[in-house]
């Protein structure tokens, strides 16, 4: 990046001599904005202060400058982007955590009754999570593996999980989602449901496969139960639950009947299961 320096000089300005300010990229003006452009890397604001910053820079003095510094540095403005987004996004998230809003009482009572919904945790748990989530989704991986430890504490034995295959990205997504499904007929849910997640790489058919071996589940005819009616049955009302929810993506979850957006993990995870000792 240029170096910006400024230095004071005597130059005719609006048809009278006056003092002003020389900037060595070699404009001349009375504020020299384009030296607070070559600040703008280095400085810890949110987009918002980026964009006010530009819009202060479009004036007809210094405007070369700033083109040129945006057009070599935009790899800081998207970034700068992605932070405020990101801050944005965790800010509503707090609002909608801090102000709970109370999933349909009739249609989580229909989502546990479910008998084809799997239960990990206490099955008689009377505190319920509910998680809808894709197997594909890297969010929705690090709340499953933080549920699972949590789990196994034992001030969450009040704790049922129930986990709502809801896959969203795609072929791979649904295959999984159905072989998952599949080994819950051979009572291997959830070691199924773990082993997926903790894989590491593409999860195709063949790491499927490999993975069904290696719980112990008979993998020819969890193939086959993949492709049965039964479990895409299974999964079309997964969605509809979805539909119903107006869930817009994963993972979300409901918490002791309350809608939770987002992962769920660390001090929030923590608190849940504070709660549910109570």
């Amino acid at each position: 990046m240029t170096k910006h320096t400024i230095k004071k000089v005597s130059v005719p300005h609006h048809a009278e001599k006056k003092e002003t300010t020389s900037c060595s990229c070699g404009d001349k003006c009375s504020c020299c904005q384009c030296s607070s452009a070559a600040k703008v890397a280095t400085m810890g604001v949110s987009a918002l202060a980026l964009v006010l910053a530009v819009v202060a820079l479009i004036k007809p003095p210094c405007s070369s400058s700033l083109e040129k510094w945006v057009k070599g540095n935009p790899e800081v403005i998207d970034e700068t982007m992605k932070e405020y987004y990101q801050k944005k996004d965790a800010e509503r998230r707090a609002e909608e955590r801090a102000q709970p809003k109370k999933a349909p009482a009739d249609l989580v009572e229909k989502i546990i009754s479910d008998k084809a919904n799997y239960s990990l945790g206490n099955p008689k748990g009377k505190y319920v999570i509910i998680e809808f989530f894709d197997y594909n989704c890297g969010w929705c991986k690090r709340t499953n593996a933080a549920l699972k430890e949590a789990l196994a504490k034992p001030e969450a034995k009040n704790i049922r999980w129930i986990p709502i295959d809801t896959p969203i990205f795609g072929e791979d997504s649904e295959r999984i989602a159905r072989f998952v499904l599949a080994a819950g007929e051979q009572g291997k849910y959830a070691a199924m449901h773990d082993a997926v997640g903790d894989h590491k790489g593409r999860v195709d058919e063949a790491a499927l496969m490999s993975i069904a071996k290696k719980i112990g589940a008979d993998a020819e005819k969890m193939k086959k139960a993949a492709e049965s009616q039964k479990i895409k049955d299974k999964l079309a009302a997964n969605r509809e639950f979805t539909k119903a929810l107006k869930i817009g993506g994963v993972p979300m979850l409901i918490v002791n009947g309350n809608i939770h957006p987002g992962a769920l993990f660390g001090e929030e995870l923590d608190e849940v299961v504070a709660e549910s000792a109570k």
